[in-house]
């Protein structure tokens, strides 16, 4: 069967990739400490001898527009660009075949997964945490399966679903024939308020209670937030996270990092199976 090895979570924001304004010495420290934590996560993957990553993020409307939206998406194609702000980096190959065993896997489940063969590009939902995650896979070959949650335009998939998901991705994966080695990493978020007047507001405290929910490893619990709360705390992209940790089927996190920056709450988490 294809196995699923481990997984994390983290934020996706372009600053991660690169700063595009001045920013004060602690912050460019503590941001080197975030970059580096990915870094450890990739580090962590090659020992797990990993060779496939699937990423579950949610499109900023930049892979996607309004002509057609989806809910969620899963990439079938043989390689894709990634990008930062529609600015191309890397182009990196995919995973066709468990990709499209995923797809039927899934829609025999009853998600109602779409699916695209030809894609412009991602853009930094998933292009961000597969930079730096790959700088510390090193030269192994590994190939990125990008799959697309809506978290972020109405109406959203819900957190259960969203966990759900990933539960039925393992399920799919554990019935496989296969011998793939999978990777799952769940991206964005914690609380900020990208494109608001909110924007350079933290809640702290909502952050530390998913991470402390999450240390207890009450994910299906956790899931059961609505947007009403998701919103009002800046942590809208939380649903990426349970579809990871469904996925890997998570007993806990081990917090790697948590900084409330000020326009950010930024944490890396790995999954503890």
């Amino acid at each position: 069967m294809a196995k699923i090895v481990g997984g994390a979570a983290g934020p996706h924001s372009p600053v991660v990739y690169k700063l595009p304004w001045p920013e004060s010495p602690e912050y460019v420290s503590n941001m080197e400490r975030l970059r580096q934590c990915y870094v450890e996560v990739g580090r962590r993957m090659r020992e797990l001898g990993a060779d496939t990553l699937l990423v579950f993020g949610a499109d900023h409307v930049q892979t996607f527009w309004f002509g057609s939206f989806p809910q969620m998406m899963l990439f079938t194609g043989e390689e894709a660009d990634y990008a930062v702000g529609g600015n191309k980096l890397m182009r990196l190959k995919a995973n066709p075949e468990l990709a499209e065993e995923l797809l039927f896997g899934l829609v025999d489940e009853g998600f109602d997964v779409g699916f695209s063969q030809e894609i412009e590009f991602f853009d930094h939902p998933f292009t961000v945490p597969v930079y730096w995650i790959l700088k510390g896979v090193g030269d192994a070959d590994v190939r990125v399966v990008p799959f697309h949650v809506n978290t972020n335009v109405h109406p959203r998939v819900k957190p259960k679903r969203c966990y759900e998901l990933g539960r039925a991705v393992r399920g799919v994966l554990e019935r496989s024939k296969r011998a793939d080695r999978v990777f799952v990493i769940g991206t964005g978020g914690l609380s900020h308020y990208p494109g608001t007047p909110y924007y350079g507001t933290i809640d702290e405290e909502a952050d530390r209670y998913i991470l402390e929910m999450m240390k207890q490893g009450k994910f299906s619990e956790l899931s059961d937030v609505g947007y009403d709360w998701l919103d009002a705390t800046g942590n809208h992209e939380l649903g990426s996270w349970l579809a990871a940790a469904g996925a890997v089927d998570a007993r806990s996190v081990e917090v790697m990092i948590y900084w409330p920056a000020w326009n950010n709450g930024y944490s890396v988490v790995w999954f503890v199976r």
